[in-house]
């Protein structure tokens, strides 16, 4: 750069190449400006282009002003009179590639493959394409060949990347690992990043943590601990142990919960499949549930989440399983059966989601006499706007949640979301007697999510206001967490929520504190 700007100080006499030159180092440099003043500079000397290069320079030129219709003309001369000449059509493909015009840029490519069949930059290029129009299946199968005949370090790393966004995290950490042999390696800095990030997605993770929290007639004391390992596809299967101690008044219930999982992923697929053993010892509870005291209960969950471009489904349901939603559910010893749906619409690259969904539940408890029980329907719709995100600024240990089935991923964000929602639900007599819930409720809320990344240190801050027009009674909630990973393999957590009232009809306040640590070994 300053010897080409010297160059060109020196110099009086009309120089278009040192021009040009000057003309994409400053572009390159972001200088714009000056950037423009070199190339208008260099299609001043040029005049009518006659020479093959010149003609490409002018091309570029137009290109950089935003005049891709100009170039294209120019491309298209030098394609028709060199149709085996690489440099014309690849260019143009890189234009038509920059603007997202994708089947412009594929076109280019098909035209010149033709002709050369094995261009190596022209399939490399193609690959980026088919990326770029979601043909992942095409997408891989070329990058697959592309990675068998070259040994190039960016060849086989960009395979690896392929097979990671595909689920593949094995066949990802195999490509990284071949990459990182061949020479020249150690100046990829994304390659070394990439092995470091899908070996600890494939390593034995262990977590465990304590959970303080209450609502209005009932605390609970809660502490975890669980192992999770990777295998194959993006897949792992997890065990967590979970025990509360929940009390009201001067009686106290245990309950323990053994949940094993797993967690198998596809390309555009998860499902997740897993049991659990439930113990509730309600032998310090009241006289109407001593019938079932050291109860031991199996229970049931499942999973499926689709990824079709645009639109994401998922359907979740559990049968039988321990009720923890808050602490008085489970001082009463409660159950739950549940289905939920989500259905999600992506819109202008993710930074609009269109959510609705449904939730159905039986709520049960254990008496005596009787079946206490409650049932509810939930039904929801909203949208979730990013009105700000930088991804470069990740935060590092994002490991999986603490139930184990789910990556954590944060970086810095900020999401605005609105949702409606219409709960119906019927209590039975004994169900109330023990525990109030609303029959009906209709609640438009308000919410704001902001992610900050320092470094090794990440903070997590939401709140949400609404109101509920059938109880008439306004809903809130907020909290924060903070993430302090010392190195990429661990992170601690520490957070605390507050919520006033619920979409799910509890009613007063909750509040929850919890720390949590994981660890990849």
């Amino acid at each position: 750069m300053e010897l080409l700007t010297r160059a060109s100080e020196l110099t009086t006499a009309p120089d278009p190449e040192l021009h040009y030159l000057l003309g994409e180092a400053l572009w390159a440099l972001d200088r714009r400006d000056l950037a423009k003043q070199m190339h208008e500079r260099t299609l001043a000397e040029i005049g009518t282009a006659t020479t093959r290069m010149e003609k490409l320079w002018v091309a570029r030129i137009h290109m950089r002003f935003g005049e891709r219709d100009a170039a294209d003309t120019i491309y298209e001369a030098l394609v028709a009179e060199t149709p085996a000449d690489p440099e014309p059509a690849l260019a143009e493909a890189e234009m038509h590639a920059a603007a997202g015009d994708w089947v412009g840029a594929e076109r280019v490519l098909r035209r010149l493959l033709q002709v050369v069949p094995k261009q190596p930059r022209a399939l490399e290029i193609l690959a980026w394409v088919l990326e770029g129009e979601k043909r992942f299946e095409e997408e891989m199968h070329l990058r697959h060949k592309l990675a068998s005949a070259d040994e190039r370090v960016e060849t086989v790393r960009d395979f690896g990347r392929a097979l990671e966004r595909a689920g593949d995290w094995a066949g990802a950490l195999a490509m990284y690992r071949r990459a990182a042999h061949m020479p020249d390696a150690e100046k990829d800095v994304e390659l070394w990043r990439a092995l470091e990030r899908v070996d600890e997605r494939m390593s034995t993770e262990l977590a465990a943590g304590a959970e303080v929290r209450s609502d209005p007639s009932a605390t609970g004391l809660v502490g975890f601990a669980g192992v999770a390992s990777s295998f194959g596809r993006a897949s792992h299967w997890s065990i967590v142990s979970v025990h509360e101690l929940a009390r009201a008044g001067h009686r106290d219930v245990y309950a323990g919960q053994l949940r094993g999982a797993l967690v198998l992923r596809g390309d555009r697929t998860t499902v997740i499949g897993g049991g659990e053993i439930n113990a509730i010892d309600v032998a310090a509870v009241p006289e109407e549930m001593m019938a079932g005291r050291n109860l031991f209960a199996p229970g049931a969950f499942g999973a499926f989440h689709t990824d079709a471009g645009p639109v994401v489904l998922t359907l979740d349901g559990e049968l039988g399983a321990l009720w923890r939603d808050t602490p008085r559910a489970v001082f009463e010893a409660g159950r739950s059966d549940a289905l939920t749906t989500h259905f999600y619409l992506k819109t202008f690259t993710d930074r609009l989601v269109f959510d609705t969904g449904v939730q159905t539940r039986r709520l049960r408890m254990s008496a005596e006499t009787g079946d206490p029980r409650a049932l509810q329907l939930l039904g929801w719709a909203g949208a979730d706007l990013r009105v700000w995100s930088d991804f470069s600024h990740e935060a590092r240990g994002q490991i999986l949640d603490d139930a184990l089935l789910h990556p954590t991923f944060a970086a810095d964000s900020a999401v605005l979301s609105y949702r409606h929602y219409e709960l119906f639900g019927e209590t039975d007599v004994m169900f109330a007697e023990r525990m109030t819930l609303a029959d009906r409720a209709s609640i438009d809320e308000l919410s704001l999510s902001v992610h900050k990344v320092f470094g090794a240190v990440a903070l997590e801050a939401h709140a949400g206001f609404g109101r509920d027009w059938v109880r008439q009674l306004y809903l809130g909630r907020g909290g924060a967490s903070l993430w302090i990973a010392p190195g990429r393999r661990s992170r601690l957590a520490l957070s605390f929520d507050l919520a006033r009232e619920s979409v799910h009809a509890y009613a007063g306040d909750r509040r929850t504190g919890w720390v949590n640590y994981h660890v990849d070994l």
